[in-house]
C-alpha cells in the first residue's frame, strides 16, 4: 500500500486482505471498511510516534534555551475510531461498556454474509449466542471478551470456503464455547441449542 487512498470504484471486488466486500482502494488494494480502518489506524499510530518525539525535541530544545518563547508543537491525533452499526445484532446501550463493540461488529459483518450465502439457521444461532453473552449478568467484562473473540473467530471460519477453514482452530474455539458456556447458567440453555448446528455447519459429527 502506496498510502494514497481513494474511495474509487470497486463494486464485485473484495478486500485484497480479507475477501469481503471492498468499498475502499489503498494504492492499487481494494479494502473493506474494516480493513480500511485497521490501515487509517496503523497509520495514525506510526504519526502520532513520530508527533510525540518531534514534540518531546522541541520541549528538550526549549529547555536548554529557555529564551525566544515556546517552541511549537504538534497536535497528535487521536486514534481513528469506527462507528458501529450493527444490521443484526441488538446490544443494549447498558452493556456497551462491558464489550468490545469492534467484536460484536465484526461477528454483525460476518452473519450478514451468512445470511446472504443461505445459512439462516447458523446466523441465528450466531446473533442469539453474541446478544446473550454481551447481556450476562453472570460473565465479568474479560470473560465475555475471551467469549466474543471466539465466537468472532468462528463467524470468520464460517464465511469462508471450506478449503480456507482450520477445522483444528474451529474444533478448539467451539470446545472453549462449550466449556465455558455450559457452566454459565445465562449461556447453558442457548448454548445447548446453538452447539448442534454451528457443529452441523461446519460438518462435524
Amino acid at each position: 500500500m502506496d498510502g494514497q487512498e481513494e474511495k474509487a470504484d470497486v463494486n464485485g471486488e473484495h478486500c485484497s486482505q480479507c475477501g469481503r466486500p471492498a468499498v475502499w482502494r489503498v494504492g492499487n488494494a481494494p479494502l473493506c471498511v474494516d480493513c480500511f480502518h485497521k490501515f487509517e489506524v496503523a497509520r495514525t499510530l506510526d504519526f502520532r510516534i513520530a508527533a510525540i518525539g518531534m514534540n518531546y525535541a522541541a520541549a528538550e530544545m526549549d529547555h536548554l534555551v529557555p529564551f525566544g518563547g515556546q517552541s511549537p508543537r504538534i497536535q497528535v491525533p487521536d486514534i481513528p475510531r469506527g462507528t458501529t452499526i450493527l444490521n443484526n445484532i441488538k446490544v443494549d446501550n447498558s452493556v456497551v461498556g462491558s464489550i468490545n463493540t469492534g467484536n460484536v461488529a465484526s461477528i454483525d459483518v460476518n452473519i450478514s454474509y451468512l445470511k446472504k450465502a443461505g445459512g439462516d439457521e447458523v446466523s441465528a444461532a450466531l446473533v442469539e449466542l453474541t446478544e446473550t453473552i454481551a447481556r450476562a449478568n453472570d460473565l465479568d467484562d474479560g470473560q465475555k471478551q475471551v467469549l466474543l473473540d471466539q465466537v468472532e473467530f468462528v463467524s470468520e471460519q464460517a464465511v469462508k470456503g471450506a478449503d480456507g477453514r482450520r477445522p483444528g482452530m474451529i474444533s478448539a474455539a467451539l470446545s472453549a464455547l462449550d466449556s465455558t458456556s455450559k457452566a454459565t447458567a445465562s449461556l447453558s440453555a442457548i448454548w445447548n441449542n446453538a452447539y448442534p448446528i454451528i457443529r452441523h455447519f461446519f460438518g462435524m459429527s
